[in-house]
């Protein structure tokens, strides 16, 4: 992926938690949808499958837009809540980095897939929106099984996200960008009052 198209979606990600006034974990995902006017419709509520990609109904969600209205719709028969979140995270992405105009993106995956950039840059602004990297470090964060917890994620999630962490630990890549500060001010008294260092 280009360094430009990552930047892009870590960089909307602390913006969306700075517009939402998000100040703690878990992420509140109903907050930001209604923030940016995004319907949610869980799967078992939803009429519209013929308009649709026919695959879209075997994944995790879907995003799409009609007239002037954006739209997630979740596939609600999934048992774990975090992996639901992810998948809200990863569709509001779509939303926001300019993805949903004319097709429909489904996700029917934790693991990005290499040939599809939209579907990276929307993981990367899902896993930055729900575990910032900066509120982790701060928390002094490590473990997979931490992070589900705090984040309310999925582990497999929260593994790619430990994996990822540990690297930025070894390098002390924290509080490097303007917005990645603004962020640590928002959490600052949810940090004070779960700080594990």
């Amino acid at each position: 992926m280009k360094y430009r198209l990552y930047q892009q979606a870590r960089n909307l990600s602390w913006k969306v938690l700075q517009d939402c006034g998000i100040k703690q974990f878990p992420v509140n995902l109903g907050e930001i949808c209604r923030f940016y006017k995004i319907k949610t419709i869980p799967y078992s509520k939803f009429t519209l499958w013929d308009m649709v990609d026919s695959q879209a109904k075997n994944g995790d969600g879907f995003s799409f837009q009609m007239e002037n209205q954006y739209y997630i719709v979740f596939n609600d028969s999934i048992n774990y809540l975090g992996r639901i979140r992810f998948t809200l995270a990863h569709e509001i992405g779509h939303i926001l980095l300019g993805h949903v105009e004319t097709i429909t993106f489904y996700r029917n995956s934790e693991i990005d897939s290499q040939a599809a950039e939209k579907e990276t840059q929307a993981n990367i602004f899902a896993r930055d929106l729900l575990m910032p990297a900066v509120v982790l470090s701060a928390l002094n964060v490590h473990s997979a099984t931490e992070i589900a917890k705090l984040c309310n994620i999925s582990l497999q999630s929260a593994k790619i996200r430990a994996k990822r962490m540990e690297e930025l630990y070894q390098r002390n890549c924290f509080q490097l960008h303007p917005l990645e500060r603004d962020v640590i001010l928002l959490f600052k008294d949810y940090i004070e009052n779960n700080n594990t260092k």
